[in-house]
């Protein structure tokens, strides 16, 4: 199990003129993918590349994730299968998961591809 720490910021506060690009499209997509802004957003240190070494797991076929997309506080399951099944692997301790590859994008309607 590994663990993140992360600082929240309000949501109204993140797009000032000083803010990155990826942020603000990570917010853009947020609000069309749920249907609504967010309210807090995280900033965490996290590892960012992939280790030279992975064992491979198998394809990928499906997601099963929750989400209160469409409804702030009322999170529904929803599942996705996968047309062209990306690699999953993971590190060489098994401590982390990877999806390499595959031909997916989130969009207003969920994960598509």
């Amino acid at each position: 199990m590994s663990y993140i720490r992360v600082r929240l910021i309000q949501s109204r506060n993140l797009l000032r003129p000083r803010q990155t690009l990826p942020l603000r499209d990570a917010c853009s997509l947020y609000e069309k993918f749920h249907r609504f802004a967010p309210d807090l957003v995280a900033r965490s240190s996290c590892r960012r590349m992939i280790p030279e070494v992975l064992m491979k797991i198998g394809k990928l076929r499906g997601l099963i994730y929750s989400s209160d997309k469409g409804k702030r506080g009322c999170p529904k399951s929803y599942i996705h299968f996968m047309e062209e099944e990306p690699l999953l692997a993971c590190d060489a301790r098994g401590r982390q998961l990877y999806i390499l590859g595959g031909n997916y994008r989130v969009t207003r309607r969920g994960i598509e591809g």
